[in-house]
């Protein structure tokens, strides 16, 4: 069984026997797709841990969002692997994905092309657009007027609508373009 070095992240599932499982025993046995340098030996260790059962399901996982008892193993091992080449941080790709309502290897293309960074607060986000429209779109002369009389909460409430934000478990947001 061809193996590489273990991560430090270890995005765990759980393979069971389904058919001894419906007999009253456990066969199965926790497997972390990113110890597999390729897609066979990773199916291999299915076999093995499910001692070549013919129905497999899926019954936990570990650091990992829950894709449902049968996901198809290849499109979860691809998936994984995808999520720790991501630029993104784990928890903001699965808010974003959750969002989504669907966890597959898209979705991480679509949320690092769409991901703009985290802030304390949507409205930090949103008065930083503010402030770079009013110095990029308004004649200088009128600048400080317009920094005095800028209705900065109704701004941050109607930009709210254009993004996604998700709260982290760090209280910050991640900020997406929608």
């Amino acid at each position: 069984m061809e193996q590489v070095k273990q991560t430090e992240t270890k995005h765990g599932v759980y393979f069971a026997n389904l058919e001894a499982y419906n007999s009253g025993r456990m066969i199965g046995g926790w497997l972390y797709p990113l110890d597999y340098d390729s897609l066979d030996s990773f199916y291999t260790a299915i076999k093995e841990v499910t001692r070549n059962a013919d129905e497999i399901a899926v019954h936990d996982y570990d650091d990992f969002p829950d894709m449902g008892e049968y996901p198809d193993h290849g499109e979860l091992y691809e998936f994984i692997h995808a999520v720790t080449d991501s630029h993104i941080d784990n928890e903001i790709l699965f808010k974003y994905m959750e969002n989504q309502h669907d966890y597959c290897v898209d979705l991480i293309d679509e949320a690092e092309n769409t991901y703009i960074c985290k802030y304390d607060h949507f409205d930090d986000f949103a008065n930083q657009c503010a402030d770079d429209d009013i110095l990029n779109k308004v004649n200088k002369d009128a600048q400080q007027f317009v920094f005095s009389n800028f209705d900065y909460e109704s701004y941050a409430r109607d930009l709210k609508h254009s993004y996604y934000s998700f709260e982290l478990s760090t209280y910050e947001v991640a900020i997406f373009r929608q």
